[in-house]
């Protein structure tokens, strides 16, 4: 987890260090919590209320659409 938090840019490896410091927690643990709850609202977002099984179906059709050729327009 140390050489993700090495390729950071410097603003964000500042937060992130500020969020550790507040907590008590080490860098690794931080950034392990930050990913966890960034993906928490991320895949929130991406589900947009729907289930495991309706992201995943949409996901499919929205695949199989972009395979379709394109149309003549109006």
């Amino acid at each position: 987890m140390t050489s993700v938090a090495q390729t950071l840019d410097p603003l964000l490896k500042d937060r992130i260090a500020r969020i550790a410091e507040a907590r008590g927690w080490a860098m690794e643990e931080t950034l392990t919590a930050v990913i966890e709850q960034g993906l928490f609202v991320l895949e929130s977002q991406v589900r947009g209320g729907l289930e495991s099984g309706e992201v995943h179906a949409l996901s499919e059709a929205i695949a199989a659409l972009r395979q379709l050729p394109q149309g003549q327009g109006f």
